[in-house]
């Protein structure tokens, strides 16, 4: 019980941040900080469903959280600056918000630790359907933006902790 209370505060989180997101201008300090705060909670919220099916529930949300965030430091490098309105401004997502890369993340780690990778790759996943339905992400491939309606957001964060908890009973099956 606990643990959707918790599910449903990340999601309360993820929806006040990314309103306070839509409303700041663009390059606010305002804006980047609800905009991380919006990808961390939702990043959170897609895992915390499933943390219950592993033994080490921890580690799943700390690869979701990391997951949720690291995708943006390919901002710093593409705008090269550390100045957040730079940052911010640019004029589409760098090529490295795909899903190529979040995938090839996600699996590496998976080999090493199955808890972790699956945060991660849920964190990456979250990250990028918030971006899909804000501005679009070269999802596919670099040169091609790809976007969604803002209102699939929470639809398609749902279908994908579905995912995982599949991905997660699927892997306690395969430890026995």
């Amino acid at each position: 019980m606990r643990r959707w209370l918790a599910t449903l505060l990340a999601w309360g989180i993820a929806l006040i941040a990314h309103r306070a997101w839509s409303a700041a201008p663009p390059g606010s300090w305002r804006r980047g900080m609800s905009d991380a705060a919006s990808h961390a909670a939702a990043g959170v919220a897609t895992a915390l469903p499933i943390a219950g099916q592993l033994p080490a529930p921890g580690r799943l949300l700390a690869g979701a959280l990391v997951g949720s965030l690291v995708l943006d430091l390919d901002h710093v490098a593409a705008a090269r600056s550390l100045r957040l309105s730079a940052c911010m401004t640019m004029p589409s997502r760098p090529a490295t918000h795909s899903a190529a890369v979040a995938c090839l993340l996600a699996l590496v780690t998976m080999q090493r630790d199955r808890a972790l990778g699956l945060g991660l790759g849920l964190g990456l996943g979250a990250h990028l359907v918030r971006d899909l339905a804000t501005g679009g992400a070269p999802l596919l491939t670099p040169k091609r933006s790809i976007s969604v309606p803002e209102e699939w957001m929470i639809p398609l964060l749902a279908g994908m902790s579905a995912l995982g908890w599949w991905g997660a009973r699927r892997s306690q099956s395969a430890e026995r």
